[in-house]
C-alpha cells in the first residue's frame, strides 16, 4: 500500500474602502470610492496577480456583494495640527459600514462619505469580510504609530465558509489610480484594500497506481480493478470553532498612504474559543451531501492511473471544504475500504465485455484500519490514516493555505513464489542378514 502524498497552495483576496467629511469649503466634494481583488487563482486578475473579489463571494454563494469597513479620520486642527484617530463611519451602525458593489463599476458605502478637504487630513481604513456576518470583530487603533488590532471572538468555522481581513489603508487622502490598484470588475479607482483569508482548505484525490502487470514476454498481464466504499474522516475530531487576533504597527500621522499587512497569530492557526470547544461531527462520510459525496468515493466507479476528486462541489470551489486553522492532531484520520479483482489474461480480453476470456484469479476487500494490525507502520493506525503522519504531511492547517491529500492506491502485493526445500533423510539404519541363515 503506497502512502498519501500531500500538496499545499496558498490562497489570498483584496477589497478596497470609503469615507465622507462635512466641511464649510467650496471644494467641490469627492466620493470615496473602493476597489478589490483577490489572490485566488479564478478568472479575472490584476497585474500583480490578485483576483476578483466578486469571484471570492460567489464562491460562497452570497445573495450580495459586500465586505464591511471601519474609517478613522485624522483631522487638520486649527492650530496646524491632526487630531488623533476618530471614528469617520458614523452613520453606519456602531462606525461599522457595508461597503456594497454596485454590479458594473464601483464599490461603495451604504451611506455617501465624501473625502476631506484640507490637505493635512486623512483616512484610514480597516476592512473585513465575514460570511454571514456572524463576528463583527473587535478595532483597536487609537494613535498613529501605535499599535492596531483586529480579533474575532468565538467562531464557528462550516464547511462552506469565508472569513478575510484586508490590509490597513493608511492616510488615504483621495480615490487613488495608481499602480497599486487592482482595477478588476470594471472598477477603475478607489482605495487600495487587498483581503487575506482567515481560514484553511482541504480536499482529497485518488488514483490507482499500479493498474496492470505484464507476465514476462508472454502477451499475459495480472490487471487490477479497485473501487473505494465507505470514506470518511474521523467524527469529533477536527476543531470547528475558535478565536484568533491579529496586530501592526499603524503608518505614522506624516505618513503617506500605504497599506500596512498584519501579523497572524501564533503558527498561523486559531487560539481555543472562550467558550466550550466544538468538533465537526458531520457530513464527514460519504452520504448524500457530505464531504465525499462522489461517484468515485462511492464506489460507482472504478480507479484510474489519473487523480480524480474523491471530494465533492457541496462546499468550496475546486472540491475544497473549509476548515477552521488548528493543528492535525493525532486523531484526525481518515478511513475507507476498497475492493480488488484481480483479472488474468489478455489486453484485448479485458477490454472485452465483462472481460471475457479473463479469469478472475480473486476478489477481497481491504480495510485500512486493518492495516496497522497487519504489520504497515505509520501513517497507519486502528482509525485508518493518520493524516499528520504522512511523510512529508504538515501537521497544522494554517491561515491562507490550501491542501491536498492525493491517495495513490497499489492493489499490487508481493509476488507468490515458493521456497522450497527437502527434509533430510534420517540417519541411515541398516541391519546385518546371512544368506542362507544357518
Amino acid at each position: 500500500m503506497k502512502k498519501l502524498f500531500i500538496i499545499a497552495a496558498a490562497a489570498l483576496v483584496a477589497s478596497v474602502a470609503c469615507s465622507k467629511v462635512e466641511t464649510a469649503e467650496t471644494t467641490p466634494d469627492v466620493e470615496i470610492g473602493f476597489q478589490v481583488a483577490s489572490y485566488l487563482n479564478q478568472t479575472k486578475a490584476d497585474s500583480h496577480g490578485h483576483t476578483s473579489f466578486v469571484d471570492e463571494l460567489t464562491e460562497v454563494g452570497a445573495a450580495s456583494k459586500y465586505f464591511k469597513s471601519v474609517a478613522y479620520i485624522h483631522a487638520a486642527q486649527a492650530d496646524g495640527t491632526v487630531a488623533a484617530p476618530a471614528k469617520f463611519f458614523t452613520a453606519g451602525t456602531a462606525g461599522v459600514e457595508t461597503i456594497n458593489y454596485d454590479g458594473s463599476t464601483q464599490w461603495k458605502p451604504a451611506h455617501p462619505y465624501y473625502w476631506p478637504k484640507s490637505p493635512k487630513s486623512s483616512i484610514s481604513f480597516f476592512s473585513w469580510y465575514d460570511f454571514g456576518d456572524q463576528v463583527t470583530p473587535a478595532i483597536t487603533y487609537t494613535t498613529d504609530g501605535g499599535a492596531a488590532t483586529l480579533a474575532w471572538a468565538d467562531r464557528t468555522v462550516a464547511l462552506k465558509d469565508n472569513v478575510m481581513f484586508a490590509d490597513a489603508a493608511y492616510h488615504y487622502k483621495q480615490n487613488a489610480n495608481g499602480a497599486q490598484n487592482h482595477k478588476l470588475d470594471g472598477v477603475t479607482e478607489g482605495v487600495p484594500t487587498l483581503f487575506r483569508h482567515a481560514l484553511a482548505k482541504v480536499r482529497f484525490t485518488v488514483k490507482q497506481n499500479p493498474m496492470k502487470v505484464k507476465d514476462g514476454a508472454t502477451d499475459n498481464y495480472t490487471f487490477w480493478e479497485v473501487k473505494l466504499s465507505e470514506v470518511a474522516l474521523a467524527s469529533g475530531t477536527i476543531k470547528n470553532n475558535g478565536q484568533f487576533s491579529l496586530t501592526q504597527t499603524s503608518a505614522a500621522a506624516d505618513a503617506s498612504a500605504s497599506q500596512v499587512a498584519w501579523t497572524k497569530p501564533a503558527n498561523e492557526i486559531w487560539a481555543a474559543p472562550t467558550g466550550t470547544q466544538t468538533y465537526l461531527s458531520e457530513k464527514l462520510d460519504n452520504a448524500a451531501g457530505g464531504i465525499f459525496d462522489t461517484d468515485v468515493a462511492k464506489g460507482n466507479v472504478k480507479l484510474t492511473d489519473t487523480a480524480v476528486e474523491l471530494t465533492g462541489t457541496n462546499f468550496m470551489a475546486g472540491t475544497y471544504f473549509a476548515v477552521m486553522p488548528q493543528a492535525v492532531a493525532d486523531d484526525v484520520t481518515l478511513t475507507f475500504k476498497y475492493e480488488i479483482k484481480t483479472y488474468y489474461g489478455t489486453e484485448a480480453q479485458f477490454a472485452a465485455a465483462n472481460h471475457e476470456g479473463c479469469s478472475l484469479i480473486s476478489t477481497e476487500t481491504v480495510n485500512v484500519n486493518e492495516l496497522k494490525d497487519a504489520g504497515y507502520g505509520a501513517p497507519y493506525v486502528a482509525t485508518g490514516i493518520q493524516l499528520n503522519a504522512i511523510t512529508g504531511a504538515w501537521d497544522k492547517w494554517q491561515m491562507n493555505h490550501r491542501y491536498v491529500y492525493n491517495l495513490i492506491i497499489n492493489p499490487q502485493t508481493s509476488q507468490i513464489l515458493y521456497d522450497p526445500a527437502v527434509e533430510a533423510w534420517e540417519t541411515e539404519s541398516t541391519v546385518d542378514q546371512t544368506v542362507p541363515a544357518a
